[in-house]
């Protein structure tokens, strides 16, 4: 069975095609490339010919496909109002519209806050306890935890941190599901692009919130530089920004510590590849206690969350990771991502 898996990062768009458990092709769009001409990577997708598609889930949908899902579980893939834009969501509307007529199908994943392993109390007054790639990362963490160890699924324990262009997020897995997520807009500390959690308050007073801040205010924006390249992003260059990125993360880590007893952190995501960043962030965790290391991954070329896409994918449709999925219960995540939340009959 052919499983095309895409990521639908900040920066890129990663397709990885899974056959059984053989990557066997791999490709990348930019972001902007995708809100420019979204057909580009539609013909690509057509020219696979993949039995089954899992698709840029955004903040998730509990396995649904195209061609079942109605106007609001649209709108809650991407959570954006009437009359605003945002160039690449846009794009995305338009490579949906291209492929839907494909002769396969074409899947959208949970996100963290849909699987029945978060407990309910952990949900309440949240939406991004972690995205669907997010979710994907936690199944590819599982597995190739559960390789690298020769343990069964049951036996995985460890807090996954997902350093990404854009944002951060932090998973706990305990008993090789997961039980907790804190994703990119409610993360204790700026990402590279994105603010973190925000305080109440400044979101009171902006007066009208709308969604592109959510992709501002982070740790780059935060050194005052115009565009700053990751590689420039140093302890020794930045020191407050820096340290506000990184005593993020450990805030994240920590806090799982409450709820799992695990010392042990895989990193993951774009970021990783720097050693400015990775190095001094996991001698930070190590100093704490942690034992650090990188997320092994099925390739070295398609982003890790793409991997984990199609391996969720493959194992939803009676494939080799059948038994992981199951484990996991990816299969049997339900709900809506705003139904936890007091407020939700004013969204």
């Amino acid at each position: 069975m052919r499983i095309l898996g895409i990521d639908p990062g900040t920066v890129s768009f990663d397709l990885c095609l899974l056959e059984d458990r053989d990557v066997t092709f791999e490709d990348s769009f930019s972001s902007t490339a995708v809100a420019e001409r979204p057909e580009d990577m539609a013909q690509r997708c057509l020219e696979l010919k993949p039995d089954v598609m899992v698709a840029p889930s955004g903040y998730g949908l509990p396995n649904r496909k195209l061609t079942e899902i109605n106007n609001r579980e649209m709108f809650e893939l991407t959570l954006v109002r009437e009359g605003e834009r945002v160039p690449v969501l846009e794009g995305m509307k338009k490579f949906f519209a291209i492929v839907r007529e494909a002769n396969f199908d074409i899947l959208f994943l949970p996100g963290v806050i849909q699987l029945p392993t978060v407990p309910k109390w952990r949900k309440f007054n949240k939406i991004d306890m972690g995205t669907a790639d997010k979710m994907c990362l936690g199944a590819l963490s599982v597995e190739m935890a559960s390789r690298r160890k020769r343990l069964p699924y049951s036996e995985t324990n460890h807090v996954l941190v997902e350093l990404g262009g854009g944002y951060n997020c932090a998973l706990a897995i305990e008993g090789g599901k997961i039980i907790n997520g804190i994703g990119g807009t409610i993360f204790p500390g700026p990402g590279f692009m994105n603010a973190g959690a925000m305080d109440g308050e400044i979101a009171y007073l902006l007066n009208g919130f709308e969604k592109t801040l959510l992709f501002e205010g982070g740790a780059s924006n935060l050194t005052g530089a115009r565009s700053l390249p990751i590689e420039d992003f140093t302890a020794q260059s930045y020191p407050e920004a820096f340290n506000a990125f990184a005593e993020g993360v450990l805030f994240a880590v920590c806090s799982q510590q409450a709820i799992l007893s695990s010392r042990e952190v895989y990193l993951s995501g774009r970021l990783t590849r720097y050693g400015n960043i990775s190095g001094p962030l996991a001698e930070r965790l190590k100093d704490l206690g942690y034992q650090v290391s990188l997320l092994p991954v099925l390739s070295n070329k398609s982003k890790a969350a793409a991997q984990g896409y199609a391996l969720v994918g493959n194992g939803l449709y009676g494939g080799s990771y059948a038994p992981l999925v199951k484990h996991m219960m990816i299969d049997k995540a339900e709900g809506s991502v705003t139904e936890h939340i007091y407020w939700k009959e004013r969204l």
